[in-house]
């Protein structure tokens, strides 16, 4: 059985995000009689870090995007001999050295994501989608934002242009299949979608350079499918005003894709506390994760805690746990004037936005907060570590 666990700082989160992470799973963790510990370990001293890891060890240590390995390719958990619990945010191929690790146990925020680690060989990968803190609520504040996008600037076109320029004629279009699959109502993975054009590419006799960085393809791919629903979700809508936060990327700002849009306004990147007040204040919040193809980010459940209609574009997952036209606002990819008057329509009926969102929060409140979460990584973690002893 689990009974300690500790918990560790991330080096850097964009906007806060995966401190504001771990403290509220050490709580809910807490609550379920786990005693937590949430240390921080300074690169130029790590010794007090190490003085209180080791004066008493814990049953297994736990980090948002998990640790990866030093320059040597050693892992911490494998050299201190204590199990550590990767709990991955973001996108599998950024934490693929992950899988070389036996003490690694990690968890995705979508089910194909898991899918793709137990096909390389990674067993001990189960499915924990995000979760949001049970007591964040809706504080009932004037809705002074219509709609509100929270997420970084990619420029996507930057990257269709990067690989058009470096790759040969047969990966370019399979990239570009892969992206239309990726984006498409199937919701196939961007990962299995890439693997399947690529073999038509073979099958079709047209071969791609077995010395291509296959990971370095792919993360571009994933990038390019983000950015690109991003922009275009924004740009669908209309007539609403549209306020969107985050950072910009190397090359490009927000307000260079919105030019011609006068109801979209670009702000600069909040910390995720300001993120959170945000959505208190939002009647529709804009949600687009194009990569999760069957799970959930945790916009969908702090935002609907928080007041507003989430828009996000459906998935197995989500359609299993928030039945279609009962509370979140579903959007198919390319279907944007669709979309656009939906949007009209729950900023003209005020009720009915209140209605679908009191539905969502009944559902988060029944399944999706950090609570939730800490019960299942229990269970999963008393599983996986009995047979691994």
């Amino acid at each position: 059985m689990i009974k300690r666990i500790d918990l560790f700082i991330p080096y850097r989160s964009l906007y806060g995000v995966l401190n504001a992470f771990t403290d509220d799973f050490a709580e809910a963790l807490s609550r379920q009689g786990v005693i937590c510990r949430v240390l921080e370990a300074n690169r130029d001293n790590p010794q007090p870090f190490l003085d209180q890891l080791f004066r008493d060890p814990p049953d297994c240590t736990l980090s948002f995007n998990g640790l990866l390995p030093d320059e040597e390719g050693r892992f911490f958990c494998d050299l201190i001999q204590i199990p550590h619990v990767a709990c991955l945010v973001d996108a599998p191929t950024h934490f693929l050295p992950l899988a070389n690790s036996p003490l690694t146990i990690i968890t995705t925020v979508d089910r194909s994501s898991q899918t793709f680690f137990h096909e390389i060989e990674h067993p001990q990968t189960f499915f924990m989608p995000h979760g949001v803190d049970k007591d964040f609520k809706d504080i009932h504040a004037a809705r002074k934002y219509s709609v509100v996008m929270l997420s970084s600037c990619i420029d996507y076109e930057a990257i269709h242009s990067n690989w058009q320029e470096r790759f040969a004629p047969p990966l370019v279009e399979a990239l570009n299949e892969a992206a239309t699959v990726a984006l498409s109502p199937k919701r196939t993975s961007y990962m299995h979608a890439f693997v399947q054009a690529i073999d038509k590419q073979a099958k079709l006799g047209r071969t791609i350079d077995p010395q291509l960085n296959f990971v370095e393809a792919l993360d571009m791919l994933e990038r390019y499918i983000r950015g690109k629903d991003r922009v275009e979700m924004v740009r669908s809508i209309k007539n609403a005003p549209v306020d969107v936060f985050g950072t910009d990327d190397g090359t490009k700002k927000w307000s260079d894709f919105f030019k011609d849009q006068p109801n979209v306004r670009c702000h600069p990147q909040v910390r995720y506390e300001e993120a959170l007040q945000i959505m208190q204040q939002t009647k529709i919040l804009l949600s687009s994760c194009a990569w999760i193809s069957d799970g959930l980010h945790e916009r969908i459940p702090a935002g609907t805690q928080a007041g507003a209609l989430v828009v996000c574009q459906e998935n197995p997952y989500l359609l299993e746990n928030f039945p279609q036209d009962q509370s979140l606002l579903f959007y198919t990819h390319g279907a944007w004037d669709k979309l656009n008057d939906q949007v009209d329509y729950y900023l003209g009926h005020e009720q009915e936005r209140k209605n679908r969102v009191e539905a969502g929060k009944t559902l988060v409140q029944q399944n999706h907060t950090w609570d939730h979460r800490a019960r299942q990584l229990l269970q999963e973690l008393n599983v996986i570590l009995a047979t691994e002893h």
